[in-house]
């Protein structure tokens, strides 16, 4: 067993192997983090429809009271502090038919008054483990260590589908049909789309006809790279249509290929990516690349009670700045313990909360995904939500 002082190491600060920004000096707070009322789901993944609301798209959890499910479609309207949502959609075709693949969902995006979601797969079987099943879309099993280690990893699967809607998220269509062939591959999994402006306005001229998404690669919050797809505007739905980023010219023009397999990262921090976000931030005129991940990577192969003991203790933030998707990237933020005890996750930055000059916006994410049966600190208010917290940029 680890003792205190190893633990408080493997904590510290890490040197991160990426430059400074010359653009922006750092990321200041302005404001404390805010509870959005009614929210108790987290992930929150979003698209800037073109009607100008913004629409997410979370994980288990409820709203406003509602009954307890694994997705919903929620729809934003105003700016925080005082925004306020209602539910459209809880996907009531979207049903689990196995543990090797786990759905829930991912990625949201708009192109005009189309909405599209990806639907996302966590490969949850365990064949040491035959005591966990599915009944319904629910997973039974004892909630000891080793249910708690296939959870807190939730290795990659794939996307199993795009499902789109064309009344505003009331109806969809394209929901994954059970050991159907994978859209994509575990490298685009937890696929997130670069956001732009309202319905997928606002690209900049080089890289305009395509919608442009990005992954971690291996589990949701322990991968090691990050990886970008684009796709033309009018053949999303198309899987022969998809090219993926396979490295970049001497004049940092990239090379689109065709097979994912080879697809090359434009971010590497090994163990320490966790589901990246990416919005364009038009103000600046750079591209904003999000991540955080656990303080301590996790395993399959770690010792389940030493998992116990430093699992989901403290969550890093980084965030990036770049002059294209891929990058080259240089550092805007870290924070080794990011949120403290609320060991917060998924950090996104909705381009409809981004001031005009670009240097002020709001953060989104969620918080205290912890372990089973660790007691939380007196006084503590559960982050598991909406969260979102006001930031400005500080230029050079």
């Amino acid at each position: 067993m680890q003792n205190n002082l190893d633990l408080e190491k493997s904590l510290n600060p890490r040197v991160l192997m990426y430059p400074r920004s010359k653009l922006i000096d750092r990321l200041e707070w302005t404001g404390p983090a805010h509870k959005v009322a009614g929210s108790a789901s987290d992930m929150h993944w979003h698209a800037w429809g073109s009607d100008g609301a913004l629409y997410l798209v979370d994980d288990d959890g409820e709203n406003n009271g509602g009954p307890r499910t694994f997705a919903h479609l929620l729809r934003v309207e105003g700016k925080p502090p005082h925004q306020t949502f209602h539910v459209v959609s809880r996907f009531p075709g979207l049903q689990r038919s196995s543990l090797r693949r786990h759905l829930y969902v991912s990625g949201a995006l708009a192109v005009g008054d189309r909405l599209y979601v990806a639907a996302y797969e966590y490969d949850s079987h365990d064949p040491g483990n035959p005591g966990r099943y599915l009944v319904g879309n629910d997973i039974q099993a004892e909630k000891g260590s080793d249910f708690f280690i296939m959870d807190a990893i939730s290795h990659h699967g794939g996307v199993a589908s795009l499902m789109f809607s064309d009344d505003g998220g009331e109806t969809w269509q394209n929901y994954p049909v059970p050991d159907a062939p994978l859209f994509l591959g575990p490298r685009f999994a937890g696929l997130a789309f670069v956001g732009f402006g309202p319905g997928y306005s606002g690209v900049p001229t080089n890289l305009e006809g395509y919608v442009y998404a990005i992954s971690n690669d291996e589990s949701w919050e322990s991968g090691s790279h990050v990886f970008l797809a684009r796709a033309p505007l009018n053949q999303v739905l198309n899987r022969n249509a998809w090219t993926f980023y396979g490295g970049r010219t001497p004049a940092n023009e990239a090379a689109w290929i065709p097979e994912e397999v080879y697809a090359r990262p434009i971010m590497t921090d090994h163990g320490h990516v966790g589901h990246p976000t990416m919005t364009y931030n038009a103000g600046l005129g750079r591209f904003i690349l999000a991540f955080g991940s656990d303080a301590v990577p996790k395993s399959y192969a770690h010792d389940p009670a030493l998992a116990w003991e430093r699992w989901h203790r403290r969550r890093e933030l980084q965030i990036y700045e770049g002059p294209t998707p891929w990058g080259p990237w240089a550092l805007v933020h870290y924070d080794s313990a990011w949120e403290g005890d609320h060991v917060a996750y998924l950090p996104q930055i909705p381009p409809c909360w981004l001031s005009a000059d670009g240097t002020e916006g709001t953060l989104m994410f969620s918080g205290d995904y912890r372990m089973w049966g660790v007691p939380e600190p007196e006084g503590h208010e559960s982050w598991y939500a909406q969260i979102t917290r006001p930031f400005r940029f500080i230029l050079k």
